[in-house]
């Protein structure tokens, strides 16, 4: 299938994972892959070891990168960067965090660096992102709701009305 990259990850989280644990539904993705992605969704934080994740794949460095590209249409660092962005952007959503706080807890070691990632893939910095989160409650309610043409009315609170 050809999909954008927005669509192909949206496919790929819900397509192969199950939403309470986190669990391969299918062997339709290789096993090697399905390792290196729950270990890396369980590692953001920390900066990634690329060697660490070929051994746990039992591949060389360089197969892991093309395995990678050819199944995912990502490279392992554009992976990395997308999943931490998505952790951030649910983390923003807990007001009581900080945006240095955030960057810190999702991998990113420098704030300014995690502000100018985070704007360029979404298009507003951390900051709007937050206040656009607290004028608009239910974007935090339907995350999807934003993207796939599905509307909610200014009071439905909850639901797809």
């Amino acid at each position: 299938m050809n999909f954008g990259l927005p669509v192909r990850i949206v496919y790929l989280t819900l397509i192969h994972m199950k939403p309470d644990h986190g669990q391969p539904l299918s062997d339709k993705m290789d096993e090697r892959l399905v390792r290196v992605t729950a270990y890396l969704r369980n590692t953001l934080h920390e900066p990634p070891d690329y060697h660490q994740l070929a051994r746990l794949a039992n591949l060389s460095y360089c197969q892991l990168f093309r395995l990678f590209k050819h199944h995912l249409g990502l490279s392992l660092q554009q992976y990395i960067e997308q999943q931490r962005i998505a952790y951030a952007k649910r983390l923003l959503s807990l007001h009581h965090l900080s945006s240095k706080e955030v960057a810190s807890q999702v991998g990113f070691k420098n704030q300014l660096y995690f502000s100018r990632r985070f704007q360029k893939v979404v298009g507003v910095s951390p900051s709007r992102y937050r206040a656009d989160l607290l004028a608009d409650p239910e974007k935090a309610l339907h995350p999807y709701s934003y993207h796939v043409g599905v509307f909610t009315t200014e009071r439905a609170y909850g639901s797809y009305a």
